[in-house]
This record gives C-alpha cells, structure tokens and sequence, in this order.
C-alpha cells in the first residue's frame, strides 16, 4: 500500500463560499496521495483558506496564519500554505511581511493546491500563486470532501459579482460574476443526495444573477426559479434553501418558485444593508426604502409562513441620528426572522473608502451595540411564540440523551438551533415540541417517532 505524501490540516474562515473552495482543495488533495488530518496536532502540513471581506474577518486570518506560523519556524510542520481571499488581495506583500509561510495561493488557483503543495515539499518557498480579478469556478466533476456530518451540505452555484455596492470589495476580489451550467448543478446536487446529503444550502455571491451570462436557448436565458425548479425535483433531498438573494433582483418568477415548492423551502435570505433612502443611495444599492418595504410585503403575501433572514451595516460614511433611527424603525416593523448586523469598516479598492462623513468609531459601536439590543428583544417575543408548538426538526449532532437540530427555518451556523432532549441521531429528521427558548436557540422534546421523508416544507 502506498504511503501519503503527507498529512495535510485546513482551517476554512469565513463564509460558506469559502467552505465549498476549502472541500474542493481537500478532494484534490486527498486524490492526490495526501492524507487529511483532522487535527492540528496530527498534521505535517497546514492550509489556512482566509477570508478578507472586513476588518474583523481580516484580522481572523491574520491571527491564524501567526498562530500556525509559529509551528512551521520552530519545524514542526514540513508546510503552511495561505489561501483565498486575503492573498488574492494581498499576495505580494505577505510573502514579505511572512517568510513562514511557503505558499500564498489566489481564488483562482485552487485547483493547483496539490500541485502548489508538492512544490512547497520540495523546497519551494515563498511562491505567490495569484490571478487578479479571477477566481476558480469548479463543477460537478471536480472531486469534493464534505466537511462537517454528511447530510447538509453548500452548493454554489455562481461566483464573483459584477454588483458596485459602494462598501463591498467582493468584486475585486472573485472577479466577475459566472454561473454553472443548470445541467451542472443539478448533476452535483443528485450525486450529494447519493452520499446522504438531505439538506442542500445554495450560495453565490449574488444568487439572484444566476443564468445572467449563460447561453440564451429557447425561452431565452436561463433563470434562478428554473434551477429552483429543478432542484426541487431532485428526489434524494429533503430541504434546498437560497442564501444571498439580492433585492432589487426578486421576479415573481422567483418568488413563486419559492413559494410552490416541495424540498425548496420558503426561506429567504435577502440582505437589504439599510432602510435610509440616503445610505441606500450612498451604498449604490440600486433601490429604495419604499421598494424594500413592498418587497417585504410581496414576499409575505405570496409565500405563507415565509421565513425572512437580511443583514444590516451601521455607521456607513454620512451616517446621522436620523439614518439609524429609520433604519430601527424599519426592524421593528418588519420583524424579520433572522438579522444580521454589521458596523462598517473601511475597504481597500471600495467607493465607500473615500467618502466624506465618516461615522467615529465610538458612535459606530454605540449604533450597533443598540441595534443588537434592539434585535434581542424582538427575537426573543418571536420565539417565544413557538413553544408549544410542534416543528420538523433536522438533527446536526446526535445524541443518546441530548441532541442539536435545526427547524427548517435555521440555516446552517446563523439562525440559531433547536437544543433536544431525547436523543437522536445525526441526520435524522424528526418531530420536536419546543418547550423554551434560550438565547437564539430553542429547547425541545422528542415529540414522535422519526419522521418520514417528507415532500414540503411544513
């Protein structure tokens, strides 16, 4: 039997865009003849795949690469390896600034990294593998290891964005927007319900694009309700959830598709960053509080018990007192589900770096520390109103006594999770009584037996 080249650890930061590039790293390497050490302390190689999409994000991967480059000065690892976001922003200069690290490698190149890899065993220092303004768009063809329990898993289904959010340095960082083909797409979602995946979360950087720059046939393009349509028709999954919606971008088409589907689920993750027609001008957002407020509306009328995720900037340049009360004001209105919140830094090749009026950072903290308040409560009265009630729950961690689900309202890692008492296996779908609420997470009961395998959301 031949030996492994070497073990190899990742650690994957950021979004879920950047686990699927981490998955697909991992199955060319395993295919490779390397070995896949789930442990630090197990590996003779580290990848570290960094996300740079804010400050704080930034400042993760940096902390990261130092805390592992510490092990490859003192030669406890043959090899480190940086990838993704921040060296495709910043290649060059933290192959200066971090002569530890044997490899910097771009978005698009991460079909190399065995390649990169064998090099950097071989002597090879220092190497910046780097593409501006393109990132790698891998397909159902290219070999993929799942990370985390085998029955959730992300499918992108685009990459880049041709968006000019004056906040968003995406743009210049993944390059252009490009879609997999629908064939592609649905290829990889029946080859993931094969291996047991029951859940199926779509992502992109702009899912609302999708088709946009794919052959015309027939009708004309195709269109993100068709690939919803067709997913849905994928016998082997249960739930198919869409992330990243844009909101001056929702069709009707869309949103029936949403609403009459069997597996795809009404959810909708539509990040609308503010409720101020100033700050949505500023941001170049492409539309107004009024538009966001009937889209809201629309959304709630045509698909009943939809779930509402978005996500929100505080303390965007020219930011005033009355700019952050619409936008609570908004929040307290709509009520939506889920919300995310973040203060804004600035961005490298942004149009938001140079405008006038920044927003201190003290008043920046004040504004989100406020909205997070804010959010709690209202979080807190809406989950309130689930106990008693009986869901469908999906289990993520099994247990004899205890076990950790998520509704099919709570997306992967941001929406909070259902705390069950009762045992279950990972997996598993099931009937949960919610009997409490504790934070974001909901407790429950086993309420019956497992549940069969169901063709709607409910």
């Amino acid at each position: 039997m031949t030996s492994a080249k070497a073990s190899v650890h990742f650690r994957s930061l950021g979004c879920p865009k950047n686990r699927v590039d981490s998955e697909v790293m991992l199955g060319s390497l395993a295919l490779s003849g390397y070995a896949l050490a789930e442990r630090l302390d197990d590996a003779d190689v580290v990848v570290i795949n960094t996300c740079s999409f804010i400050e704080s994000a930034r400042q993760e991967s940096v902390d990261a690469i130092l805390e592992v480059a510490e092990l490859r000065e003192t030669g406890r690892l043959r090899a480190l390896v940086v990838a993704g976001c921040l060296p495709q922003r910043y290649g060059g200069e933290l192959a200066k600034e971090l002569p530890e690290v044997d490899a910097f490698v771009g978005t698009g190149e991460f079909q190399r990294i065995a390649e990169i890899l064998d090099g950097a065993l071989g002597g090879r220092r220092g190497g910046v593998y780097v593409e501006a303004g393109r990132t790698y768009l891998y397909g159902e063809r290219d070999p993929r290891l799942l990370v985390g329990p085998g029955h959730s898993a992300y499918l992108k289904i685009a990459e880049g964005c041709d968006r000019v959010c004056a906040f968003c340095a995406i743009p210049g960082i993944r390059g252009r927007f490009q879609s997999r083909s629908l064939e592609s797409l649905v290829a990889e979602a029946r080859q993931l319900g094969a291996a047991g995946v029951r859940e199926l979360n779509l992502v992109a950087q702009d899912s609302t694009s999708w088709g946009k720059d794919l052959p015309a046939a027939g009708a004309g393009r195709p269109r993100l309700d068709q690939l919803l349509r067709a997913l849905d028709a994928v016998e082997e999954l249960d739930w198919v959830r869409l992330l990243y919606v844009y909101p001056s971008a929702v069709t009707d088409e869309l949103i029936a598709a949403l609403a009459e589907g069997r597996r795809v689920l009404p959810y909708v993750d539509v990040p609308l960053q503010h409720a101020s027609d100033a700050m949505l001008r500023a941001m170049k957002r492409g539309t107004t509080a009024d538009r966001q407020q009937r889209l809201v509306e629309r959304l709630r009328a045509a698909i009943p018990g939809v779930a509402l995720r978005t996500t929100f900037i505080v303390g965007f340049p020219g930011e005033t007192d009355a700019d952050f009360d619409a936008l609570c004001e908004f929040v307290r209105e709509v009520r939506f589900d889920r919300v995310g919140v973040f203060r804004y830094s600035d961005e490298d090749g942004t149009a938001a770096r140079e405008l006038p009026g920044k927003v201190s950072q003290r008043v920046a903290r004040e504004r989100h520390r406020r909205m997070l308040a804010l959010l709690r409560d209202l979080q807190a009265e809406q989950l309130a109103g689930l106990v008693g009630q009986e869901v469908d729950v999906l289990v993520d961690a099994g247990g004899r006594d205890r076990a950790v689900a998520r509704m099919w309202s709570q997306a992967p890692d941001i929406d909070g999770n259902v705390l069950l008492r009762g045992g279950a296996a990972t997996g598993e779908r099931l009937r949960a009584r919610i009997t409490g609420v504790r934070g974001a997470d909901l407790d429950a009961a086993r309420a019956d037996a497992p549940v069969r395998r169901a063709k709607s959301a409910s």
